[in-house]
């Protein structure tokens, strides 16, 4: 970045503790991050809160900004992630909405048959991880990358606990199986 440029000076400023230089950087760079906001979500409410937070994280994480980058590009990005989150979080939320529709639609069909008694049952007996990420997506059909980020962890490791959940599962069905 070109030492003449005043944001590349606006964040040496901040760096130095004149916090106030933020607002510079602020004033020059928020109507680029709410058009990409509300851009991306449609929403103008969400795209003032997305905005908001955008610069609350790029002033937490000034000390990871790496001049090498135009200062624009990279709030854009951080700005961008939190609205691909936003989405992905009202995404799970419309999703836990509909599922708990059907399960109000569920309590008024029969009582579920032994088998549906014995899948539960198995469900509740494997390991809190193994199950949460089985349940992410066998029963919510999420996408690998989506349990990742859900569960915090790599997609391998994703990958992983579900293949190792569904084995156990199996394994707990059959010897549930084998005992009546």
């Amino acid at each position: 970045m070109d030492m003449s440029d005043p944001e590349f000076n606006a964040v040496e400023e901040c760096r130095a503790g004149r916090t106030d230089a933020f607002e510079d950087l602020i004033r020059r760079n928020q109507d680029a991050v709410f058009n990409l906001a509300w851009r991306m979500t449609g929403n103008w409410h969400e795209a003032g809160d997305i905005t908001q937070e955008t610069f609350i994280q790029a002033f937490r994480k000034l000390h990871l900004y790496r001049a090498e980058y135009a200062f624009k590009n990279w709030v854009m990005s951080i700005g961008a992630n939190l609205a691909k989150n936003r989405f992905r979080s009202f995404s799970r939320r419309k999703r836990t909405e509909e599922k708990a529709v059907e399960w109000q639609d569920i309590e008024k069909t029969p009582m579920p048959d032994s088998r549906d008694e014995e899948l539960a049952a198995a469900l509740k007996q494997l390991p809190g991880i193994l199950r949460e990420a089985l349940v992410l997506k066998h029963m919510d059909g999420m996408s690998y990358e989506d349990v990742a980020a859900s569960l915090g962890v790599g997609v391998s490791a994703a990958k992983m606990r579900v293949a190792r959940g569904r084995d156990e599962l199996v394994r707990l069905l059959e010897s549930s199986q084998a005992k009546t």
